[in-house]
Order: structure tokens, then C-alpha cells, then sequence
């Protein structure tokens, strides 16, 4: 190999295996060069000319070969290093990830000051706009590969060399994070992006890039960017196949529940509509029989708690009858149900805010079934969006109330009609064509578990929904 052989002697690559190696021959030219010269002049002062010719004829002749070899030997090692460039101007070049070669010498200078100066970069810098704003002006492409100018779309490479505002406008807004990295003193920097293809389109990419520890190495920074949209793609494809693979089975599972629950219940129904027509026909008689019809009545009764207890032992079932509360951290239970539709945001292209109001206090709650409430909700405002409409974003907001703490999910999305307010927690209502209409109702029943309330807000003078619900505040001690 290329690395391996530059690690080798220059003659020992050259040896020939059974035979001197070049060196040792080169070594006694060299020596053989060095007697020459006394020699020579030994026999010139004895006055032996013609000896002391051919000592120096042989004295020339090992110079000229140790010349000869010592130009051989920075001519191979000239050789190698010109391959070796090569070898990495083909790696740059045709690699199939983009890369860019970048100055950002400024930046290391600026940040190498401030260290010897004993202030803190990361502080200093990121709260200078108008240094951060000089910084970014100063940075510049200085190099790019074919896949970079594949990636984007551009006429060649030069059109791609420059000042990295002007070449990549959208590297504004991830700037800040190459500081906070390159301040702290990061040895890497990975990170997604998007970037815009020349024909409009928008390609997700991570970005990675070794990052310099020393002030030289700034001034050429690889920087590597993947695509993955079509891995991405791939991935979410994935994923609604297992949403759709789970809706089936509830689905599925509901459909054996409806008829474990029918043939349960039906048995006990058909007693007490037996028993109820019979009550009818003995009180119908002309002479009414009460005994008889007031037994049957009793039967019917009892039919009837017979269907009450199968819907209660079903409710008891499909429901825990008891909840595992604990104090819960509000903002930590809102971003770890963010964190689970994350994918779901990122596909609809969605912006999420959370925000909790100063002075909110824990609240009492099983996690479990809060984060479900929560991720229900989330996910209905997530397809309440109007496809291909504006900015869409989600409010999810939580703040102090008179029953203890009030939790919001508001949403710019395509809202509701005032009739449809009005039975949207009733089982199987809803507003999609391929909803169950279960989803509500089962957060409604939960929040109403734990002593709480959940309502639709009336946002009539904006579009949008807004689902409220409250849960108890926790002990305080």
C-alpha cells in the first residue's frame, strides 16, 4: 500500500532480494570516495602522478555515483509525494459526498486572542452581533468537489468559490452553531440542514466537519455534507407502515372486543326483553295475572344487571382502575412528549413552541397517561394543518389556574365548525374520514380521572383550535 511504502526506507523498497541493497553499495562509494582524496594527495607529494591520476579517476567516478543516487532518491520521493496528491485530489474530487474546503481563518484568529487575552469566546463572541456578523462576512469557499456542485444544482465549480454569504445564503441560520462549537472547543461539529437546490427543491442534509484545535488549521476547513433526503424518506415510509400496522391491529383488536362484548351482553338483553313482553301479556289478560308479571319483571331486572355487570367487567379491563400519580416536572413532561412526535412535526413541516408560565406549579398526575393525552392532542392539531398553506405552528402552552395548572395545545390550523364543538368528545365523533373518533374521548375520560377538565376554546376570531385541559397541583413539601 501507498502509506505503507512511503513508511520504508528509500533503498530498502528498492532491495533486491539475494543481492546487496542499493544503500550498502551507495555507502561504499561514499567510503570508497573519502579514501580517495588523502590517497591521492599521498601519492602526489611521492610524486607519483600516474597513480594519483587513477586514484582520482576512481575518486570522481564514486562521487558521480553517490550523486547519482542521492538524485535518484529525491527523485522517487518527489514521485511518491506527487502521487500521493493525486491519490487525494481524486478522493476529493470524485467523492460521492459533497465536501467544501472553507477559510475561516478569521475566526480562528478572533478566538485565539480572546483566549490569550484570558476572556471567554464563547461569551464574548456570541453576545457581539455585530462581531458575529463580521465573522460571518469573513469566511470564504475555497474549494468544492462535483458532488457539491451535483448537490446544488450550480453551473460549475468556480460559481460556487467565495465569500460563504453570497454562495450559501441560508448558512445564516446555523452560523451561531458553528461559533458555540468552534468556541467551546469542539473536536467535531454534526448537525442537520436543508439545503435549495438551483430548480427549487429542498434537500436534507447532515452536515459534519472535523473542527481545528490549533489557530493554523482554521484556515482550511473541510466541511462534509450528506444527503439523506431519500434515506429520510425511506425511514418515514418506514414508519407509517408501522403506524399503519398498529392502526390495523387496534383496529383488529377492537373488532374482537365489539363482539366478545355483543355476545356478552346479548344473551342477558334477550332475557329481559323475553321477560318485559310476558309482564305485558300477563297485566294484558282480562283478568292480569300480577304475581306472573311481577316475576317477570324481576327477571327482566335481573337480565338487565347481568348486561351492566359484562359492561362493567369490559370497562375494568380495557381501563387501569387505579393511577400511579407522582409529582410531575410540567415543563419536562411537555418536552418529553414533544420529543415523541418529532418525526410527525418534521414530516408536516410544523414549528412547535413550548412555553410555561412563570409561578406554574407541579402538577399530580399518572406520566403515563398524561403524555398519551398529550401526544393525542398533538397529533390532532398536527393534522388539523391546511396542506400547502403558510408558516403552521403549534402552540403548546402551560401556565397557573384556578384548578391548578392549565395545559393549551393551539393550533393555526383548519379549526372546527361550532356544531362539531359541541359532540367532539363523544365516542366515535370526529371530523377525518379515517378517524375512529376515539382519541378525544379517551383524553377526556383521562383528564377527568385525575380531577381535571378538558374543553374546546372558542378561537372563532382566529383560525385555528385550541384544546385546554387541567390537572391538580401536586403537594407542596
Amino acid at each position: 500500500m501507498l502509506h505503507e511504502r512511503l513508511a520504508m526506507s528509500d533503498w530498502s523498497v528498492l532491495r533486491l532480494p539475494g543481492r546487496p541493497g542499493k544503500h550498502t553499495i551507495t555507502l561504499a562509494f561514499a567510503l570508497l570516495f573519502i579514501v580517495c582524496a588523502p590517497a591521492d594527495l599521498l601519492l602526489l607529494r611521492r610524486g607519483q602522478d600516474e597513480a594519483a591520476w587513477g586514484v582520482m579517476i576512481v575518486g570522481m567516478v564514486c562521487a558521480i555515483a553517490v550523486a547519482y543516487a542521492a538524485i535518484g532518491v529525491e527523485a522517487r520521493r518527489y514521485a511518491r509525494m506527487l502521487e500521493a496528491e493525486r491519490l487525494h485530489a481524486e478522493a476529493f474530487q470524485y467523492a460521492s459526498t459533497s465536501i467544501w474546503v472553507e477559510d475561516w481563518s478569521e475566526v480562528g484568529r478572533t478566538i485565539f486572542e480572546l483566549r490569550r487575552e484570558g476572556a471567554d469566546p464563547y461569551a464574548r463572541i456570541l453576545n457581539d452581533a455585530d462581531l458575529v456578523h463580521r465573522l460571518y462576512e469573513s469566511v470564504r469557499i475555497l474549494d468544492v468537489n462535483d458532488a457539491t456542485v451535483a448537490l446544488l444544482g450550480a453551473a460549475n465549480r468556480p460559481a460556487l468559490v467565495g465569500r460563504l454569504k453570497d454562495v450559501v445564503p441560508a448558512s445564516a441560520h446555523t452560523f451561531d452553531a458553528w461559533l458555540m462549537a468552534l468556541t467551546r472547543g469542539d473536536h467535531t461539529f454534526r448537525a442537520e440542514s436543508r439545503v435549495r437546490h438551483c430548480d427549487g427543491t429542498v434537500r436534507d442534509c447532515l452536515v459534519t466537519a472535523s473542527l481545528p484545535q490549533e489557530e493554523a488549521g482554521f484556515s482550511r476547513l473541510l466541511v462534509s455534507i450528506l444527503d439523506v433526503t431519500d434515506y429520510k424518506a425511506d425511514q418515514a415510509r418506514l414508519a407509517r407502515a408501522e403506524r399503519d400496522a398498529a392502526k390495523v391491529s387496534r383496529l383488529l383488536t377492537v373488532g374482537i372486543l365489539t363482539a366478545s362484548i355483543a355476545h356478552e351482553v346479548n344473551n342477558p338483553l334477550a332475557a329481559t326483553i323475553t321477560n318485559a313482553e310476558a309482564a305485558l301479556r300477563w297485566l294484558d289478560r282480562r283478568d292480569p295475572d300480577t304475581g306472573e308479571a311481577v316475576a317477570a319483571i324481576e327477571g327482566a331486572v335481573a337480565a338487565a344487571r347481568r348486561a351492566r355487570d359484562v359492561v362493567d367487567r369490559t370497562r375494568r379491563l380495557v381501563t387501569r382502575s387505579t393511577l400511579d400519580t407522582q409529582p410531575l416536572d410540567v415543563h419536562a413532561t411537555l418536552d418529553a412528549a414533544v420529543a415523541l412526535v418529532a418525526r410527525d412535526l418534521g414530516e408536516a413541516h410544523v414549528d412547535l413552541g413550548v412555553a410555561v408560565a412563570p409561578g406554574t406549579a407541579r402538577v399530580q398526575a399518572d406520566p403515563v397517561r398524561i403524555q398519551q393525552v398529550l401526544i393525542n392532542l398533538l397529533q390532532n392539531a398536527i393534522r388539523a394543518m391546511r396542506p400547502g398553506a403558510g408558516p403552521r405552528r403549534i402552540m403548546l402552552q402551560a401556565s397557573p389556574h384556578a384548578e391548578g395548572v392549565c395545559i393549551a395545545v393551539r393550533d393555526n390550523g383548519v379549526g372546527m365548525a361550532p356544531e362539531m364543538r359541541d359532540r367532539l368528545f363523544e365516542p366515535f365523533s370526529t371530523t377525518r374520514p379515517d378517524g375512529m373518533g376515539m382519541g378525544l374521548a379517551v383524553c377526556k375520560a383521562c383528564v377527568e380521572t385525575h380531577g381535571g377538565r378538558l374543553w374546546v376554546e372558542d378561537t372563532s376570531s382566529e383560525p385555528g383550535t385550541a384544546v385546554l385541559f387541567t390537572l391538580p397541583k401536586a403537594d407542596q413539601g
